[in-house]
């Protein structure tokens, strides 16, 4: 399982280099428009991500656990959200406003605190199951592809060439090895599967209210296209329930969801 973590979280850092897209004026155009609808992409594919980590980690512990930790998930993703505030994520390269070094420089220690986080969640999908971690780090790996190319053009317009851009955004993306160190960590300690896997579940929440939401609905005031937004969403609950069906469950898996469930029908009763 940590294995599979520790790949898919390379496979992540790679969508650092998505920004080469810009290297290409035809491709610029045609990613400019399209960001924005891949960003409410994002919002279906970890909506389905939340419900299906919460499902697991009520089979694997008591519910008022749960619950709490899916609000200390949320409340820890804001933190680190709040450790950098002036470096923004940005989802659209059309921002707007110039950027400076200054600027640059705050945007990737931003994503490197950022991509710890995103390290920090991905230990406990796998946990929790094969298929939802893979579709976790698919979730994780298209929101990363829209936030590099964006912040590649933000670095490109501070004064970086296309290779610094590039290095530099790559090397902002392997922070995300701190937070699935941290994470394999904890999850030695089987006490603590059921509030991990809450854990992810919260942030992945936060990151669905807290950023995707308010960027597709600042989108659709400034640029309209609210169908294709909504086609976007649809389009992506139906493909992550399609990588979920597609993989099935483990039969250990299951045994130890029903051990789990049986064990704390046995308790309340």
């Amino acid at each position: 399982m940590l294995a599979l973590a520790f790949i898919s979280a390379l496979a992540i850092s790679l969508a650092s280099l998505g920004g080469v897209i810009f290297a290409s004026k035809r491709l610029s155009g045609f990613m400019s428009y399209r960001l924005p609808f891949l960003a409410t992409f994002s919002i279906g594919i970890f909506a389905v991500i939340t419900w299906g980590l919460f499902e697991e980690a009520i089979g694997h512990g008591e519910a008022l656990v749960v619950v709490l930790s899916v609000i200390g998930g949320a409340v820890l993703v804001n933190l680190f959200s709040k450790l950098i505030p002036d470096a923004h994520h940005h989802h659209d390269p059309d921002t707007g406003h110039a950027h400076s070094k200054i600027d640059a420089r705050r945007l990737l220690l931003g994503d490197a605190v950022h991509n710890i986080s995103d390290g920090l969640l991905l230990v406990p999908a796998f946990l929790a199951d094969v298929k939802l971690g893979i579709a976790t780090a698919a979730g994780i790996f298209i929101h990363e592809l829209v936030s590099e190319v964006s912040e590649f053009f933000i670095l490109k317009e501070a004064g970086y060439t296309t290779r610094q851009a590039l290095t530099r955004n790559f090397i902002a993306s392997l922070t995300i090895f701190i937070g699935v160190g941290v994470s394999a960590s904890l999850a030695s300690v089987e006490a603590l599967e059921a509030p991990l896997i809450g854990l992810a579940a919260g942030g992945f929440l936060y990151v669905i209210l807290r950023d995707l939401m308010p960027h597709t609905v600042s989108s659709i005031r400034e640029k309209g296209h609210g169908d294709k937004h909504i086609q976007a969403l649809i389009l992506g609950i139906l493909v992550m329930l399609g990588i979920q069906t597609v993989i099935p469950h483990s039969e250990a898996h299951e045994a130890d969801v029903e051990s789990n469930r049986y064990e704390t029908t046995q308790t309340v009763r």
